[in-house]
């Protein structure tokens, strides 16, 4: 796991740099609670950072930043200042934590102080208001329905993030984040769980509504839905067992609804589905006649495919395998359905049954003109073909993926190890021949040499008249290698390269290019003498080039 000591080797190598330059805009870092660390970052924009300790361990993070990789260079920089506070030995007792302070303070507070205090703070913000009151509804009840009290705050909420009816990534993020606070306040409500079904629903509708209406990159939209979903989840134990069949039916309208199928929002209550039906048959038919009636009208095969793969898991998910074989009899056009008894039929040794499905499996996809599933059953036939140890069968298909996938090392070194030492010299000659002859095709060529140690003849094939952009790129991945059996001539050549690409190109990315161009030329062998006569001409050859001059200066030192 990632701790404090080790998470710079976690995180790419790019964003680690960037992180250690925005140490010094990490702002009010501080342990809200125990091993709980927030954070601002001055990036673009102000950024919230949230980071979740286990001792050194880093258990979560979070950041309100655009950013969809691993780790970005906002939680980076908040690492080395959280690493740097701890190092620090402190010289008094710890201060209490923001959350221990508030502890403290509710514990002392007069009741009348605490009042006048949220009186004043509600009557300076209306959204606030709203947010208490629906939380304390019992206690202030009122006539307006509680889900047209929801549905008006979500709608108050989509106007304020509009921009031209439109919400902006930027936006989107504080948006989902207070409508989960009213989700949030949902939850913590006293209502009754009938209550809560509505307001689900009138959540989710209002999603969909405006759905078409935000850039929803991050997927804040799906968060939404999936904290609906455990809403529903809750409220179904609670509610009496006519009011859980409506609401199955309500959920299973839900899942075929368009407005939210549009947006990819139709699956959320899938697992919904499956638990609810799980312990009655009826309730699994009703969905499974759901399923086969958009089967039937579906507009597209992909779509189709992918209801008759959902039929087949619900009905393995609830154990009813006599009539999940039947469904994958019926649609053996399907790989995945084909593949269920391709895997019965290995398990069975039954070898020839295998061979025959997937042989008919090749001709379907040949037909459909599928080479991905052309290849899937390929490496099938070479899984069986193993298992009967039949060699000849294993080269056929090892030789046909070989040539499919564009000379691929992994199936060399596979029919490799299918020939003994005697023989396998004419079976390399015979593969490096099923190379195509234009030179497009070198890099295959260059793979297969480096893998035999065949130097002289990568040699000979790097060297010949250049393809422009591929020969030199070429060269340049081999050339640490041959410059041990050829120093004097791949220095000469890598060094005419760089000459090139710098005589027509200018700034700062070519001369970062140059530098580390002139780092690899140096670690060859006796390589570090001509990198340092070529910065030395360059600096003077290139005397207006300052943004140049500085940068080799400082990469190699002044000479």
């Amino acid at each position: 796991m990632m701790n404090l000591d080790n998470f710079e080797q976690r995180i790419d190598a790019v964003i680690m740099q960037r992180g250690r330059g925005y140490t010094q805009y990490v702002h009010n870092l501080e342990e809200t609670e125990p091993e709980f660390w927030q954070a601002d970052v001055t990036g673009t924009r102000t950024y919230d950072v949230e980071i979740q300790l286990d001792g050194k361990a880093i258990s979560d993070w979070s950041c309100t930043c655009p950013y969809d990789g691993y780790i970005c260079k906002h939680v980076a920089a908040s690492l080395l200042n959280i690493r740097q506070k701890k190092q620090v030995k402190p010289t008094s007792p710890p201060q209490p934590t923001k959350r221990q302070q508030l502890d403290q303070v509710l514990k002392t507070l007069k009741r009348e102080e605490l009042e006048t205090y949220i009186r004043q703070l509600l009557h300076d913000d209306r959204k606030l208001l709203d947010k208490f009151l629906l939380r304390f509804q019992t206690v202030t009840p009122t006539t307006e329905a509680p889900s047209k009290q929801y549905q008006q705050l979500f709608d108050k909420l989509a106007r304020q993030y509009s921009n031209y009816d439109y919400i902006d990534e930027d936006d989107t993020s504080a948006f989902a984040d207070e409508v989960q606070e009213l989700l949030d306040t949902l939850s913590a409500s006293n209502l009754s769980a009938a209550a809560k079904v509505e307001i689900c629903f009138t959540l989710a509708q209002g999603i969909a509504g405006i759905a078409n209406d935000v850039d929803d990159s991050n997927g804040e939209l799906n968060e939404l839905m999936y904290s609906i979903k455990y809403e529903l989840a809750t409220a179904y134990p609670q509610l009496p067992q006519s009011e859980q069949a409506a609401l199955f039916n309500r959920v299973l309208a839900t899942q075929f609804n368009s407005r939210y199928s549009e947006y990819g929002l139709e699956n959320t209550f899938t697992e919904l589905l499956e638990e609810w039906a799980q312990h009655s048959q009826t309730d699994q038919n009703t969905f499974l006649q759901a399923l086969d009636k958009h089967v039937q009208s579906s507009p597209n095969d992909w779509r189709r495919d992918a209801l008759l793969r959902q039929k087949l898991a619900l009905l393995k998910t609830w154990n009813r395998l006599e009539d999940m074989e039947a469904v994958a009899t019926t649609h053996m056009e399907i790989p995945d359905f084909r593949d269920t008894f391709i895997q019965k039929a290995i398990d069975a040794k039954d070898y020839d049954k295998a061979h025959s499905l997937l042989q008919e499996g090749i001709q379907l996809a040949e037909q459909q003109k599928n080479a991905g599933i052309i290849s899937r059953w390929r490496n099938r036939l070479l899984d069986v073909a193993y298992l009967q140890e039949d060699i000849p069968t294993i080269r056929t298909e090892l030789e046909h993926l070989y040539q499919t996938t564009h000379y691929s090392l992994e199936y060399y070194r596979k029919l490799k190890a299918t020939y003994p030492a005697e023989e396998w010299a004419s079976a390399r000659q015979r593969l490096y021949g099923l190379i195509p002859v234009p030179r497009g095709y070198d890099s295959a060529r260059a793979m297969l040499l480096q893998e035999e140690n065949d130097i002289p003849a990568l040699y000979e094939l790097i060297k010949q008249p250049t393809i422009p952009g591929q020969s030199a790129s070429l060269f340049k991945r081999y050339a640490p290698l041959l410059a041990t059996a050829f120093p004097h001539e791949v220095k000469a050549t890598y060094a005419s390269q760089i000459c090139d690409y710098l005589r027509d190109n200018t700034g700062r990315a070519v001369y970062e290019r140059v530098i580390d161009e002139l780092n690899v030329l140096a670690k060859m062998p006796d390589g570090a003498n001509m990198a340092h006569n070529l910065v030395k001409d360059f600096c003077n050859r290139y005397k207006t080039r300052k943004a140049m001059v500085e940068m080799l200066e400082r990469a190699f030192g002044k000479s």
